[in-house]
């Protein structure tokens, strides 16, 4: 995202994903979090060029909110604080999960508050994403989940996450297998994301050390050990493409930093950017 002063109207241009569909006038998102600090976003020029496909759980709305955010936050000489920004984002974005990891970058544990606290990744540690073509929206992703759960699935899932975050903050990656089972809302979830199980199914070959939902889906991260992860890839492509499953397989890094912003050029433009 780049901002830049010059006299005239609120011009807001989008490129890459979602350019045909994002509105390019102050209904998008991110000029919405921006009148978070600016109320008259008149007299700037905002382009966004976005690397995240929209509606496949990845969080391209939380992304949108915080780099608005950050950017008012510096045009408009506030000195909100990280806590200040994760709790303005919770505000827009309903939940402070997705926004978390934007504004701290790493891995996030977040809490009620709304608190977060940084997990720095192991470094062993990369990812497989699986985008399939498809969209489900987070309104019929939620509304595949039951309204009342098992209490033992509720409480296996509770220890197998407090055991996710101790393996992950130790970098215990051979004790991740088991702490990636969920009880709660994959198998609710799991007719929604295509090639799950066949991404699943790879467990036990080289590299391969679980598959979750992205999100509320329906894109899937395959969790792998750095060494052998070209290898997962071409796995599971091979595997989605048997089931007939279109989707983007790419290799993705967890960002060791939060998004930020920086002033360039002598005409005084802002740009800001995730990691």
């Amino acid at each position: 995202m780049r901002v830049t002063r010059r006299p005239g109207p609120l011009e807001v241009r989008v490129t890459g994903e979602g350019a045909t569909e994002l509105p390019c006038n102050g209904e998008n998102l991110l000029c919405e979090a921006m009148r978070q600090g600016l109320p008259d976003l008149d007299g700037l020029v905002v382009e966004c060029e976005n690397r995240i496909p929209l509606g496949r759980g990845l969080g391209s709305s939380a992304a949108a909110i915080c780099a608005g955010l950050v950017a008012a936050n510096a045009l408009g000489g506030h000195r909100w604080s990280p806590d200040d920004l994760l709790r303005r984002a919770a505000a827009l974005e309903g939940h402070a999960d997705n926004a978390a990891a934007c504004i701290l970058g790493g891995i996030v544990a977040v809490g009620p508050g709304p608190r977060a606290v940084r997990i720095a990744p192991p470094e062993d540690l990369v990812f497989v994403m699986a985008v399939p073509a498809t969209r489900v929206s987070t309104e019929a992703s939620r509304g595949a989940l039951p309204a009342e759960v098992p209490l033992g699935d509720a409480a296996d899932t509770l220890a197998r996450a407090i055991g996710l975050v101790l393996a992950l903050e130790q970098g215990r990656l051979e004790d991740l297998p088991e702490m990636l089972v969920d009880r709660l809302h994959e198998p609710y979830r799991a007719r929604l994301v295509p090639g799950l199980e066949a991404l699943r199914g790879l467990a036990g070959t080289e590299g391969h050390i679980g598959a979750t939902i992205s999100g509320s889906g329906p894109s899937v991260l395959v969790w792998c050990r750095r060494e052998g992860v070209g290898a997962v890839a071409e796995r599971a492509r091979a595997a989605l493409a048997a089931e007939g499953v279109e989707a983007e397989v790419r290799i993705v890094r967890v960002a060791p930093g939060g998004v930020s912003a920086r002033w360039t050029g002598a005409e005084g433009r802002l740009a800001t950017a995730i990691g």
